[in-house]
């Protein structure tokens, strides 16, 4: 049975002017009232998401505890994201807005047959958890194994169930955003994070003392109470959302027709998305395999990829957000001259946000990291490698988001095929300088695979969009590029040197060394680019940059 037209959404949770059409001031002053929450919302959820790391940190320290807390935690993702979440990411706003419009009963049967794909997809996971497990651990010592799946595997059942939470969070997401309802779901991530920081500052506290891979394996209590304790935090995200589904006025009979055309269109649509989903998950699956061959290397992996994500996370995703929808209405005017501006436009100011975080890892990575984890079970030599690691991802920075920027421009051309053979390419370099340098590197030499698989992808990338669409900018995008490259190694130079003579590695000496060398940084970098001119600036615009 399909509904009636829905009803208005109630004011209360209206983000934004019902018509985005509209020309109205109102209409782009809610749309701007919109992307501020959500903004702010992003913001929060990536700090709290940094918050719940430093809690993990606090509580296992990098040990095979965490290590096996790490791998369970990550199947659910990888399952998840390898065998729906593609598919439903990628397709399911524009088409619940066109089955909106119809009154069709389109998104009803889209979440029917979600459901019951969830369920026994879920069911499966959690059956398959010691395999999955022992695929992790196949590099391991066969000792060290046996204990790290005698609790991953417990862990990891627990945490299975989170992929039926996660699709019924994506389901109400797109729901919410087609209904134009933008800040609920954008702030739903904080409630995990603090569900699950909360639980892991618990932990020693009830442990008696930060545990040991032991003691779980001894204490169902407090097996329990991480693995449902961290799972309750996406359970929470969940629940949270769907009071707000249902203020929409739509109801979801979970006998809606499973041949319904909205579900074939779904299918239809992912097509290359779930390419590109899989070989991001296949890389992600390899690349844990190869970090586990040491105890605390996991830990310390995942530990620094939030630090190297950050910036990309606060900074580039705005900008590409912002980008985005211009870009795309310059490509569907066949707006060439419009387009190549703001791309090059949008990479100026990427670069120039981008490059001063990427030196600062590398000039001030360790003392950061000591100043921000080193507490608990979370040691000097825990810091340590994380700090290598960091500093080695960190060489990468630039490319990462340069390259998602770039795809950003094919998504702004209606082209899914060209991104998802990229993403095979990088995925595919990434895997074999992985196997090439975990060996004589260790870990380290993971965070410089995958630094370099993205360094190189963005080159093509850019090339292969140079091609597609006549220019990236010309000279101007050299000359700036060129510039704030110069301004971000001078600052790295300058501060590198002057906080050598301060400070230390550790405690008050660590946090004197970060805050003068995040105050002198940005002092020099603005500067730099101040003395070099207007043209260097990422601000400068030019009507036609092709060249």
């Amino acid at each position: 049975m399909t509904n009636s037209e829905p009803p208005a959404i109630d004011p209360d949770i209206v983000d934004a002017d019902p018509d985005p059409s509209s020309s109205s001031g109102s209409s782009r002053g809610g749309l701007l009232r919109s992307s501020a929450l959500v903004g702010a919302g992003t913001a929060l959820s990536r700090i709290t998401g940094f918050v719940r790391v430093a809690a993990i940190a606090y509580a296992f320290g990098a040990s095979n505890l965490g290590d096996a807390y790490n791998l369970a935690n990550q199947a659910p993702n990888v399952v998840y994201e390898l065998i729906l979440g593609g598919i439903l990411s990628a397709t399911l706003v524009p088409v619940f807005i066109d089955h909106l419009k119809r009154d069709d009963g389109g998104v009803q049967a889209i979440v029917a047959v979600t459901l019951r794909v969830l369920v026994v997809l879920t069911v499966a996971a959690v059956v398959a958890a010691p395999w999955i497990m022992r695929l992790y651990t196949s590099l391991r010592d066969a000792d060290d194994a046996a204990a790290l799946e005698a609790v991953g595997v417990p862990l990891m059942r627990m945490f299975l169930v989170q992929i039926l939470f996660y699709g019924l969070t994506t389901l109400a997401t797109a729901i919410l955003n087609a209904r134009k309802v933008f800040t609920a779901p954008a702030f739903a991530p904080v409630l995990n994070n603090l569900v699950v920081a909360a639980v892991m500052v618990a932990v020693p506290i009830v442990n008696g003392g930060n545990p040991e891979l032991a003691d779980v394996n001894d204490d169902a209590g407090l097996l329990l109470l991480i693995g449902l304790g961290t799972t309750a935090g996406i359970v929470a995200m969940t629940v949270v959302l769907w009071p707000f589904v249902r203020r929409t006025g739509l109801s979801f009979p979970l006998d809606a027709p499973m041949r319904h055309p909205a579900v074939r269109e779904v299918a239809r649509l992912s097509g290359w998305t779930v390419g590109y989903v899989a070989a991001n998950q296949v890389a992600l699956a390899v690349i844990a395999v190869l970090a586990n061959q040491r105890e605390g290397d996991v830990t310390a992996y995942t530990t620094a990829f939030v630090f190297f994500q950050l910036p990309h996370g606060l900074v580039a995703v705005s900008i590409m957000t912002t980008f985005l929808p211009e870009l795309s209405d310059a490509a569907a005017s066949d707006d060439w001259v419009r387009f190549r501006s703001r791309f090059a436009y949008g990479l100026r100011a990427l670069a120039a946000a981008i490059l001063p975080a990427s030196v600062g890892y590398v000039v001030i990575g360790r003392p950061l990291v000591s100043v921000l984890l080193q507490r608990g079970s979370f040691d000097a030599a825990d810091v340590a490698v994380t700090a290598d690691i960091l500093q080695n991802f960190a060489l990468g920075l630039v490319g990462f988001s340069v390259y998602l920027y770039a795809l950003r421009g094919f998504y702004a051309m209606k082209d899914t095929k060209t991104p998802f053979v990229l993403n095979v390419f990088e995925n595919g370099l990434n895997i074999v300088l992985a196997v090439a340098l975990v060996g004589p590197l260790g870990v380290q030499g993971l965070a410089l695979a995958y630094a370099g698989a993205y360094l190189t992808a963005a080159v093509v990338a850019l090339l292969v969009l140079r091609t597609r669409i006549g220019g990236l900018g010309g000279s101007v995008t050299r000359r700036s590029l060129t510039g704030t490259a110069g301004a971000a190694v001078a600052m790295g130079v300058i501060v590198g040197a002057v906080t050598a003579r301060v400070g230390g590695l550790s405690g008050a000496g660590a946090l004197a060394r970060v805050g003068l060398g995040v105050g002198l940084g940005a002092a020099v970098y603005v500067a730099i680019l101040g003395l070099l001119g207007s043209t260097f600036s990422p601000n400068h615009r030019v009507d036609d940059p092709a060249n």
